[in-house]
């Protein structure tokens, strides 16, 4: 009956939900509305004052490759939060010439004079001066909308593809990149995914809406001139325009080709059907090449456009993610497994001859010492799972930390565990605990290993014993006395989905997800036994963390836009868990938490770090935050530094700095001064040389509430005004290398 109950509760909220979506009026083409979006308090992609960031490791998946046609020795990439200029001058061996840490993973590359434009996901528009490779420095960035994913640049403008915001087309004047200003936009309802442009019209992938033209001659003012998404595909997402024809990769079916001579009556006339999830097309001479996901590359012969046939293919090993086309030489960025280049001088038979290797995604992390040992994973597919394994870096130097080894053992790895000189994986697609001797950290080498069931989603190591969480059935216990062949010895099946355990003494703490939180006696380790549990109203448990009797669980909710929460549950008698304060969480369901010196450490997923103080137990207050680039999925605090496993953005060292994180100065900057007045608040300053400014709004709590300004300005005098509701607030300014905070008054 309480399944039925849950099920029952899932389907209503999927209903109110689809509801929800689909009643929403679309945004037609050409119609205007106001393009900006409202933010509140705490909701905002900013940290509190109180949290910086020390260092960290940032290598991820590859989405992005660029090749600039004028530097062909040059190739510019994404991996993960790095954007990393390569040279390829010897193809078989690609050395890094210069790298630079993005707020976000990189999802698009356009380079034009040496001026890089980075689509950089939820952290918008990032421009980078590359005159100097070695060193490329940021110069300018423009927030264009939720989660840029696509850049084209002609001439003085840039086009910027948004797949989640309700402006799906930014047009930025980057005439000065230091100062990129929006003058125009366009929206059909997105989500637009790719975008081209050929003389005064933009060829957009428009997601579900199929392909877009749109005229940009006046760039202020876009407006529809034609669309086709009747064709067979559900989802454009890549478009090459070459003459009169567009090449549209559709991501569930392959690649279209488009007559479209006459923009306002297009027409397909050939189709091409991959099989796959194909993400880019970049087109050259007679043949079209597809970054086909986990096919690899793909070699469409396209001279007759009416019937296109496939020349060859290269596995490239992972997921073919994008592609770009020089001569006969393809550059592929294939998630994990980085650059691949694959010489099509004969397209039935490409070949591989260099390549580049980044790091697959960072999903759990465990400190020990000066160094960082990393469980790594890829993407998957419904099809396959791809390698992963152990990653150790030297984190002496926290603020440069790196790579010491690496350690495939063939499978996704999320969660890990050391222990004096081994380490303990959990294997989740086939299901099995590995065990690696880490006794030389460089040369990481195989001890033993125990196929336990289903997936393996987490593990702790207590003694002799490991206790593994295998998600579709419970709590397994495995001899780990002798390593090199360690035994399943007991087991309890819990019925739910297993999330992870937390063992304390006697007793394990499972989260089980729809279930709650089991607790199980183990003090017979060959017959554990569930003896009582906790669970939340509406809710299913992500994550457990017991400190002495006080169990701290991460829940998501059954509730159509509801935040998650942190629950603090007394287990002072094991037997009668009760439940004495909550926290809520700014994402839907935290990740996972870490507890230390009566703080509460969140990795929120796409919120970041949230840090909570729980001295008062009965009422914990979040203090902190840091949003990082991706999803964080682990934390871990040791001493005085948080380190924060962050999927495709690589590892996060952060330092908590105490209090509130608020602090005023005494502005004494020339030409600076603030004024408190009813209304809001005024800022006044003067620059006499070109200066990068950043100006921003936090509350009492330390959060961000407002920028104001983030920009270089010429020398000049400025008046900034903020209205806002009445109360407390502190005003931070950066200018040049200087910062000043100063607390603003506003009264009503």
């Amino acid at each position: 009956m309480k399944y039925f109950i849950k099920f029952t509760i899932l389907i209503f909220v999927l209903i109110f939900v689809s509801l929800n979506l689909f009643s929403q009026t679309p945004v037609e083409m050409g119609e205007r509305f106001n393009p900006e979006f409202s933010t509140s308090s705490g909701k905002l992609r900013a940290d509190s004052l109180n949290c910086e960031l020390v260092g960290g490791w940032f290598s991820g998946t590859s989405r992005a490759i660029f090749v600039d046609s004028t530097k062909d020795t040059l190739v510019f990439m994404g991996d993960g939060g790095y954007l990393r200029i390569l040279n390829v001058s010897n193809p078989s061996n690609p050395t890094t010439v210069g790298k630079l840490k993005c707020p976000s993973p990189v999802q698009d590359i356009y380079v034009k004079d040496n001026i890089i434009f980075v689509a950089d996901g939820q952290d918008g528009l990032r421009i980078i001066n590359a005159t100097d490779p070695f060193n490329p420095v940021e110069i300018g960035h423009c927030f264009a909308g939720y989660y840029t994913c696509g850049v084209y640049v002609a001439d003085t403008l840039a086009y910027i593809a948004d797949s989640i915001s309700i402006v799906d087309i930014r047009i930025i004047d980057v005439t000065d990149p230091a100062n990129p200003v929006r003058i125009g936009y366009y929206s059909a309802a997105g989500p637009a995914c790719d975008v081209q442009v050929v003389d005064s019209l933009a060829y957009i992938a428009y997601g579900d809406k199929g392909l877009r033209v749109v005229n940009i001659s006046d760039p202020t003012n876009p407006g529809g001139v034609g669309s086709l998404y009747s064709y067979a595909g559900s989802y454009a997402c890549g478009v090459h325009v070459v003459d009169s024809l567009a090449f549209v990769v559709d991501r569930d079916s392959g690649l279209y080709i488009i007559d479209v001579s006459d923009p306002t009556t297009m027409e397909e006339i050939g189709f091409y059907n991959t099989e796959n999830y194909t993400r880019d097309v970049y087109v050259v001479g007679s043949f079209a090449y597809l970054a086909d996901d986990w096919d690899g590359l793909r070699i469409i012969n396209v001279s007759n456009p009416t019937n296109p046939v496939e020349a060859g293919e290269y596995k490239t090993g992972n997921t073919a993610y994008a592609v770009h086309v020089i001569g006969d030489i393809a550059y592929v960025a294939d998630s994990w497994n980085g650059l691949r280049i694959i010489d099509a001088t004969h397209p039935s038979d490409p070949e591989e001859i260099g390549s580049y290797n980044v790091a697959g995604r960072t999903l759990g992390i465990h400190i020990v010492d000066t160094l960082a040992y990393i469980a790594e994973g890829p993407y998957y597919t419904a099809y396959y799972w791809f390698h992963g394994g152990l990653r150790i870096l030297n984190i002496s130097d926290p603020t440069n930390p790196v790579e010491i080894s690496y350690f495939d053992v063939g499978h996704k790895v999320v969660d890990l565990q050391v222990v004096d000189t081994l380490a303990y994986l959990a294997g989740v697609d086939i299901g099995r605990l590995f065990i690696i001797n880490i006794s030389d950290p460089a040369n990481p080498a195989w001890m033993g290993y125990c196929n336990v069931g289903s997936e393996v989603r987490s593990l702790q190591v207590v003694d002799s014993l490991a206790y593994v969480t295998a998600y579709w059935d419970g709590l397994h216990i495995i001899n780990v006395a002798d390593p090199s062949n360690p035994e399943k010895i007991g087991f309890c099946e819990t019925g739910g989905f297993v999330n992870n355990v937390h063992v304390i003494e006697s007793f394990a703490y499972v989260a089980d997800d729809v279930d709650g939180v089991y607790i199980i006696n183990i003090s017979d380790p060959t017959n554990p036994v569930k003896i009582s549990s906790y669970e939340a109203d509406l809710a299913y448990a992500n994550y457990v963390y017991v400190v002495d009797t006080l169990a701290y669980i991460s829940h998501g909710y059954y509730i159509a836009g509801a935040e998650g929460s942190v629950n603090i549950v007394n287990v002072s008698d094991p037997y009668y868990p009760v439940e004495i304060g909550s926290c809520y969480t700014q994402s839907d369901g935290a990740a996972e938490v870490y507890v230390a010196d009566n703080f509460v450490y969140v990795s929120d997923k796409s919120k970041g770090l949230r840090i909570i103080d729980a001295t008062n137990p009965t009422n914990p207050v979040e203090i902190g935050y840091y949003n990082t680039g991706d999803i964080t999925r682990e934390v871990q605090v040791v001493d005085s530094l948080i380190y924060v496993a962050d999927d495709s953005d690589g590892l996060y060292i952060i330092r908590y700095t105490g209090g509130s994180g608020i602090k005023e100065d005494k502005i004494v900057q020339e030409g600076v001064s603030l004024l408190n007045v009813n209304s809001g608040i005024e800022i006044r300053f003067a620059l006499t040389a070109r200066e990068k400014v950043k100006v921003e709004i936090f509350n009492l709590l330390g959060q961000r509430i407002e920028k104001l300004m983030n920009e270089v300005r010429p020398s000049g005098k400025y008046n900034l005004n903020w209205d806002g509701n009445a109360g407390i607030y502190f005003v931070r300014m950066e200018i040049g290398d200087k910062v000043y905070r100063k607390k603003a008054i506003i009264l009503r």
